[in-house]
């Protein structure tokens, strides 16, 4: 068997890989903590943690670095990280968005927090800034 078209072959089986996020539209990247109702209650004071805060301040700062972000914001156990629409890494691969973004935000909050955290990821999409700004007073 040909190894090219064995590889070809089974490259055309990644159906979603191909998925990319419309060129010139603004990018939000929300972040949320999966289960993190049970995790913070075993660990952090309600209604507000200070400590709790600053774990999610350092993990959106992390995202905004590493993403090249211009803007985030972090309310309770999400984080919004807001995308220029002439973002360009990862070729705006939609799977690659999702699952870096969750690994950035994992990796960052369980090394400053000591315990096992993970996060889920989901993006929004604006084409313009009014959209942007309805976005950012929803959340």
């Amino acid at each position: 068997m040909n190894r090219t078209d064995f590889d070809e072959r089974m490259r055309a089986q990644e159906y979603f890989h191909a998925l990319r996020v419309l060129p010139g539209t603004w990018i939000i990247i929300r972040v949320d903590g999966r289960g993190f109702s049970r995790f913070t209650e075993a660990r952090f004071e309600k209604p507000f943690d200070p400590a709790f805060h600053t774990l999610m301040q350092q993990t959106a700062q992390n995202l905004f670095v590493e993403l090249q972000g211009v803007y985030a914001y972090t309310e309770s156990d999400e984080i919004s990280l807001l995308l220029c629409p002439e973002w360009k890494l990862f070729d705006r691969e939609v799977e690659k968005l999702v699952s870096i973004s969750a690994g950035i935000a994992s990796a960052t909050f369980t090394l400053a927090c000591q315990q096992a955290a993970h996060f889920d990821s989901r993006l929004w999409l604006g084409v313009d800034v009014a959209q942007v700004i309805d976005y950012f007073h929803w959340r």
